[in-house]
């Protein structure tokens, strides 16, 4: 077997040319649920941590336009829209409640303005830019790290995971605000109608 540290800066590599595709390069005709999760698959493979991890299910497609977090498919048909969303939601549900994922969709792309192929680029291009700086951050600390030297490598898993959960505490507190302040705005405008009554 190579050593841990030559796997990993392979994977970094393949992580390094991965991009979500375009939403204008999605497919511009409708899926059945099965195109759905074979194509979302594909695309998801560079984040399968073994062959039991699965990125995406059909159940958990539904579970997601039950929560009304993605819309419903149009004849059981799922469009560009659908797919943009749904790796979107994936990606954030890695660090996300699916409430807080629904927050974020709904202040991105359920606003009437709302240009979903510019939302939906500008979070790919967002999604590469922040892999990025994760993978020159990894090199650099891996060139530290004897080949196999488990507990290294283990030390350098737990402060990239302290690290993600420093950035998870405060992106949820900034969601948390977020939904506050909504709050606020929605009962001053309910005390402002039912006083003009």
């Amino acid at each position: 077997m190579n050593s841990i540290n030559n796997i990993l800066k392979k994977w970094l590599e393949d992580l390094e040319k991965f991009s979500y595709k375009d939403y204008n390069e999605l497919p511009d005709i409708d899926l059945y649920m099965d195109q759905v999760v074979t194509f979302l698959d594909k695309q998801l493979a560079i984040f399968q941590t073994s062959s039991l991890d699965k990125q995406i299910t059909s159940s958990m497609i539904n579970n997601y336009v039950k929560g009304e977090v993605v819309s419903a498919p149009i004849s059981k048909k799922y469009n560009r829209e659908h797919l943009a969303l749904i790796q979107e939601v994936c990606t954030l549900k890695q660090v996300l409640t699916i409430a807080e994922v629904k927050q974020v969709i709904d202040e991105r792309y359920r606003k009437e303005d709302a240009n979903k192929d510019e939302v939906f680029n500008t979070f790919k291009n967002l999604v590469n830019e922040k892999n990025k700086e994760a993978i020159e951050l990894t090199r650099n600390l891996l060139e530290n790290i004897e080949e196999n030297d488990l507990t290294a490598l283990t030390d350098l898993s737990v402060s990239l995971a302290l690290t993600a959960n420093s950035f998870i505490s405060i992106s949820k507190r900034l969601l948390f605000l977020n939904r506050l302040y909504q709050q606020d705005l929605e009962n001053k405008k309910k005390d402002k109608d039912k006083n003009e009554e």
